[in-house]
């Protein structure tokens, strides 16, 4: 068999070689004795045809020699089949015998492997997968986010480092530069490129030089060559305004007596996006806007009929009372399409109208007077009220008298109070039925026009023989306790009839009974309301109490008056109160004995209270580690302080010692020694906390008024003193030498 003299084969060979580039020499002989044959070489399963054979040379003992050199298709590293095998491209070499040339007949034969590893060169540029896109942007896209829908991707068909490449953007636009970024930078092979938005803010719908971006996403190979992909990026509108009213607040007025319909007013907001986010419907919220109407297209707003909430009935009434409520406090909404809402304040104040008549207290007013009478007893006041507010005259009335059923004049009445009197005594002859009849008119003082109503009032003229009835006296006066009991009796009142049964008679309280106090009708006693709270510190001592009585006469009944004062009288029996829930002090240990440490105080609401101060049990004290002292032998802490009795002054009795007891807790009583009522629940107690100071005869000290016990200096200093100016001097004295420190 053929001998393949160097085998095996392999060599590496960049893409690119020119044809006719050796690559490596192959010798082969034959492999029998004696006169060796020739010998052909040919080149199997080289598919792409990327390699031949040639310059062959037969030395003198019959070793062929052939060189195996690129022929003319150029290899190529990209080629699938050669990226397929990771560069590598493999073939056989075929050596046969020549038995005889002329047929050719071949004999023998021998096959060998060539492997041949092709080589990248930087001859492949990077490619995008498309020259241009157009890519749709919401302006409110944030920060590093990418450009969505880019399906943008480069290529670079070489290998390894050959296959490098860097990724930038070219602005085309001027409005696009630093408004974006790429990613990555620096790609290798195939990779997918990410725009993504570096300056959000710069993205804007409503600024038409914001809205269309265009750049190139250029690709450098490592050579030096450039390709591109243009991008344009077109800002769509997004919801990323809220609307917006020119005002923070706005206040409108409109008459109380404003029909449904009639416009108020008109609030506009304005919002920058397009199409339906830009779109706004307006609304009203809050206490009372269901009388009120804003058309949402539009934001006009008028009232709205009563009863309809924010809704119009043409021409129809509105729910809108001065008197009722004087103005609106309400919140104007905007809502654009996109749901963004803002919202303003809305007050509509309301207008006062004269549109209240006068209206008086009584559907009429009657009285019966004598005779020749020529006072009313009680005083007759007719009285009216007008509800319009201060622009329609403030409820101020006028009264005059319209009519009246005779020529003569008897009667006046006072244009402000109301009052009727008398200017001459009446006669039963000066009517035909002895009663006189007058119309009373209250005017108010509205504008434009003011409104008036009327009263009837009548007053009949009795005869002696229906006289009024009589107190057995004008004033009844009686004292009682303050811890009287309820329904309890206190005075009785007693009238006369002189034309009738006293049993007829009725009586009651017209006032100054602050409901403490009741009368029986049927027969004058006045008693103690059953839920009377009759404490002087909450309703005083004094009632001046008036009593009426009326009869039962024809026609008409009479009635008579009384004075009725009672005196409550103070009742001992409300318990003392110290000012303060706990009082608390520090006293020098070397202190004298009487020196004054503490006042306490307490007051008691009865007028005669009689307030005794006492130290009772517990006592306790603590040393200085804060050890409670449990009895008295080695000190006796509970004699330290007594307290006045009279006044609540707490002073030092014995000696004290701070290193036997540094605090000592006093417990301090009060009773009133007067007390009538709950005497023993008239007690009231408090603590006081006594620190005891450990007394250094070496330590300085400051000047009068200061002292140990009242460290305490106070300076008065006048005002716009400059900056710098002494305030004060202070000095200090040893207090064994007396020297100034």
């Amino acid at each position: 068999d053929p001998v393949f003299l160097n085998a095996p084969y392999s060599a590496t060979v960049p893409e690119g070689s020119p044809e006719g580039s050796p690559i490596f020499e192959i010798l082969v002989r034959d492999g029998d004795t004696g006169i060796p044959r020739p010998i052909e070489l040919t080149i199997e399963g080289d598919r792409l045809e990327y390699f031949q054979l040639t310059q062959n040379q037969v030395s003198s003992d019959g070793v062929l020699s052939v060189t195996l050199a690129t022929s003319k298709n150029i290899i190529d590293r990209e080629n699938k089949e050669v990226l397929k095998e990771g560069g590598l491209y493999a073939f056989q070499v075929r050596a046969r015998e020549v038995v005889d040339e002329s047929g050719p007949v071949y004999g023998e034969e021998t096959i060998t492997s060539v492997t041949i590893v092709v080589t990248d060169i930087d001859d492949e540029l990077p490619v995008f997968n498309r020259n241009s896109f157009t890519v749709p942007v919401p302006e409110d896209v944030g920060s590093d986010t990418p450009l969505p829908g880019l399906t943008l991707e480069v290529v670079d068909k070489d290998v390894s480092k050959n296959a490098e490449f860097s990724l930038s953007l070219e602005a085309v636009s001027p409005n696009s530069e630093g408004v974006f970024y790429v990613y990555p930078e620096r790609a290798l092979g195939k990779t997918p490129v990410i725009i993504r938005v570096k300056d959000p803010e710069r993205l804007d719908y409503e600024n038409e030089a914001a809205r269309n971006f265009q750049f190139n996403v250029i690709a450098e190979a490592l050579n030096g060559m450039k390709i591109k992909s243009e991008i344009t990026v077109v800002v769509t509108d997004s919801n990323d305004n809220i609307p917006q009213f020119a005002e923070k607040s706005y206040e409108f007025n409109v008459a109380e007596d404003a029909l449904a319909e009639l416009p108020i007013g008109k609030i506009e907001a304005f919002d920058p996006d397009s199409g339906s986010y830009g779109e706004i419907l307006y609304s009203i919220k809050g206490f009372g806007s269901e009388k009120f109407y804003v058309r949402p297209e539009t934001g006009d707003i008028s009232v709205a009929s009563c009863g309809s909430e924010n809704e119009i009935i043409p021409q129809g009434a509105s729910c809108l009372d001065y008197e009722d409520r004087k103005s609106f406090s309400l919140t104007y909404t905007a809502t654009d399409g996109g749901g963004q809402t803002t919202t303003t304040n809305l007050v509509i104040r309301i207008e006062d109208v004269n549109d209240n008549h006068p209206e008086f207290g009584l559907d009429e007013y009657r009285r019966v007077v004598r005779e020749g009478d020529s006072v009313f007893e009680p005083a007759l006041f007719i009285k009216a009220t007008d509800a319009d507010g201060p622009l329609q005259g403030g409820g101020k009335v006028f009264y005059t008298i319209k009519t009246i059923n005779t020529d003569a004049t008897v009667f006046q009445i006072d244009p402000m109070s109301g009052e009727i009197t008398m200017t001459k005594p009446v006669r039963v002859e000066d009517t035909e039925n002895g009663r006189y009849d007058l119309v009373i008119r209250a005017t108010d003082q509205g504008k434009p026009d003011p409104l008036h109503g009327d009263v009837k009032v009548f007053i009949d003229v009795g005869s002696i023989r229906n006289q009024k009835p009589k107190f057995s006296q004008p004033r009844y006066d009686i004292a009682i306790r303050e811890n009287a009991e309820a329904e309890s009796d206190v005075i009785q009142v007693k009238a006369d009839d002189p034309d009738g049964k006293n049993s007829d008679l009725r009586y009651h309280i017209h006032s100054g009974s602050k409901d403490n106090f009741v009368i029986n009708p049927a027969t004058g006693m006045i008693t103690v309301a059953p839920d009377a709270v009759l404490s002087i510190e909450q309703n005083g001592e004094l009632y001046e109490i008036s009593v009426q009585v009326t009869d039962n006469g024809e026609p008409y009944q009479q009635t008579s008056g009384a004075q009725v004062t009672i005196t409550v009288q103070d009742v001992n029996n409300k318990a003392p109160k110290f000012l303060q829930d706990s009082y608390t002090e520090y006293v020098l240990e070397n202190e004298e004995k009487g020196h004054h440490v503490l006042t306490v105080t307490a007051t008691d609401p009865d007028r005669n209270a009689d307030l005794e101060y006492d130290i009772i049990e517990p006592i306790e004290a603590r040393d200085k580690s804060g050890t409670k002292l449990e009895n008295i032998a080695a000190y006796d802490f509970k004699a330290a302080f007594s307290i006045d009795p009279r006044n609540g002054k707490i002073s030092i009795s014995e000696k004290l010692s701070y290193s036997s007891a540094a605090v000592i807790i006093l417990t301090l009583q009060v009773k009133d020694k007067n007390a009538e009522e709950n005497i023993e629940d008239q007690v009231a107690t408090t603590e006081a906390t006594l620190y005891i100071k450990a007394f250094n005869a070496d330590n300085p000290v400051f000047p009068p008024p200061w002292t140990p016990s009242d460290p305490t200096i106070s300076v008065n200093i006048s005002e716009n003193i400059p900056p710098g100016e002494a305030l004060f001097n202070l000095g200090a004295k040893d207090p064994l030498t007396g020297e100034q420190i």
